[in-house]
């Protein structure tokens, strides 16, 4: 599928504004294009990102409550589908800062819902495993810092 063909596709759903067909949306969100994570940063490509996200947390949301296991999936495919697009040498920067943001935001979200469930026994572990995990990437964020051009915007920094 053509990344056009997919914006045609998602864009259709959320016209139809049937936000309980949470199937036909999940087999869109599992069938984009790589083009909609870059490397070349374009309208298109920057509003199939932003509808892909959109969609991965209208999934979380909607199975949060009744199958906390699905949503925990959703939140961690999206989590590596945005760490990839990020750590891919040959994506925009823009792309890559973008993908920076929404994963810290994915990352607090999936502490929040692993702090919510009732078996914390289990939960904890993956909190913890969450966090082991980010401050590696955070890690070798700051690694590649060293190696940017002092023309290159900071990642880490806020804009």
């Amino acid at each position: 599928m053509t990344l056009d063909t997919w914006l045609v596709s998602i864009s259709n759903w959320y016209e139809a504004k049937q936000y309980d067909q949470i199937e036909t949306l999940e087999t869109l969100l599992y069938s984009a294009p790589n083009s909609v994570w870059g490397p070349a940063l374009t309208d298109d490509q920057s509003k199939a990102i932003a509808c892909w996200l959109d969609g991965c947390l209208r999934v979380f949301e909607h199975t949060k409550y009744h199958n906390t296991k699905k949503a925990y999936q959703t939140l961690q495919y999206a989590s590596a589908k945005l760490e990839v697009a990020a750590f891919n040498s040959a994506a925009d920067i823009d792309i890559k800062d973008w993908c920076l943001k929404r994963l810290q935001h994915l990352t607090v979200l999936s502490l929040e819902f692993c702090n919510q469930q009732q078996d914390q026994s289990t939960w904890n572990k993956k909190a913890h495993s969450l966090i082991e995990m980010h401050v590696k990437l955070m890690a070798s964020l700051s690694w590649n810092e060293s190696l940017n051009s002092s023309n290159t915007p900071n990642l880490m920094s806020p804009h």
